[in-house]
């Protein structure tokens, strides 16, 4: 302090905050809005994470891909019957698009269907399965369908119908062997007339006869 420097001279003392207010302030803001931005990153990363759908319960359906065009509703059905994974509820194919979709009962049992199904082969194809692009509703309830038939047998509605149609024949038959029942009993009573009719008719022809004789004898 009071040297000189050059023609001019200087002096020396402590440096304050305010000196660099402006400079500190700019960096502050500058935190703030970095601090800011990490919270909204942090907060949209958590908020993408709880509607993925594997972490969101509403979503219930498989999407399954690489389907062979021969696979069909049935076929799908009864492959992910095999599966065990739980209760079936909806099961729908795309035809001629190769994809399809399984909708479960719930959440779980739909993971666990996407981790046992993927990979395996259906028609010479190993199928590809992952989740749904749509959650189901809230409150959405379906009755589980009823397991699928076996490959060869008929379905439980064409087994119904063929049944029917056995019942019915029965009952038709029963009905036509009674009607040929009452024609026979019918058929038999009127033989029975027309022979009495007949053995009365001779017998008086026989009695005339004879009596015509009696009296050419007398004379």
């Amino acid at each position: 302090m009071g040297q000189w420097l050059g023609n001019r001279q200087i002096r020396c003392n402590w440096a304050t905050k305010g000196a660099n207010s402006g400079e500190d302030q700019l960096t502050s803001d500058s935190k703030s809005i970095a601090d800011v931005n990490n919270n909204f990153t942090e907060n949209a990363k958590q908020k993408s994470n709880e509607d993925a759908p594997e972490n969101n319960p509403l979503y219930r359906t498989v999407y399954v891909g690489n389907l062979a065009h021969e696979v069909t509703q049935d076929v799908l059905h009864r492959f992910f019957h095999a599966l065990g994974a739980g209760a079936i509820e909806e099961v729908r194919v795309q035809h001629g698009k190769g994809f399809g979709f399984v909708k479960y009962s719930n959440h779980a049992e739909t993971a666990l269907a996407i981790q046992t199904g993927n990979g395996r082969i259906l028609g010479g194809k190993p199928v590809k399965c992952s989740w749904g692009n749509k959650p189901t509703p809230p409150g959405t309830t379906s009755a589980p369908l009823p397991p699928p038939a076996a490959p060869g047998h008929p379905a439980a509605a064409d087994l119904m119908a063929y049944q029917r149609a056995i019942a019915m024949s029965k009952m038709a038959s029963t009905q036509a062997l009674m009607q040929a029942q009452h024609l026979r009993q019918a058929a038999m009573g009127m033989g029975v007339g027309a022979s009495q009719a007949m053995y009365d008719g001779t017998f008086q022809n026989v009695g005339a006869s004879q009596q015509q004789q009696q009296q050419l004898m007398y004379y």
